[in-house]
């Protein structure tokens, strides 16, 4: 059995400033905005990030993208407490509804696109 585990998610975004708000307003991410002086696309530059700490270990990071290599068609899912509360939130911010809350075998689960084309699930638990 292999010990093999998800550690980092990076997604490489058209407007650093932009994605970030969306994530942080319309999603809950804590995001923490850094710039890393490197010329190394996979750890330098402008970038928004939060690490989970508390079970597993998972670093998750918006970095804006370097010439056209964006990231587009991933879908990212998080939990969430209270998912009318969090489609509410998602809807202030400006998020685009892909569908609205509905039960799902998982969870009560709704989906939004950010500005890359990428999809963002917000999943409550049953």
């Amino acid at each position: 059995m292999s010990n093999n585990r998800l550690t980092l998610v990076v997604v490489e975004v058209s407007d650093l400033g932009r994605s970030t708000e969306l994530y942080r307003d319309a999603f809950g991410l804590d995001l923490h905005s850094s710039d890393h002086e490197s010329a190394d696309r996979w750890t330098g530059g402008s970038h928004s990030a939060f690490s989970w700490t508390e079970g597993a270990y998972l670093h998750f990071a918006l970095y804006q993208a370097k010439g056209a290599e964006i990231t587009t068609r991933v879908q990212i899912g998080l939990v969430v407490d209270d998912l009318d509360a969090a489609h509410a939130r998602a809807n202030a911010a400006g998020a685009s509804v892909v569908h609205e809350p509905r039960d799902e075998p998982w969870g009560a689960t709704a989906r939004y696109r950010d500005f890359d084309n990428n999809v963002i699930s917000l999943t409550q638990s049953r």
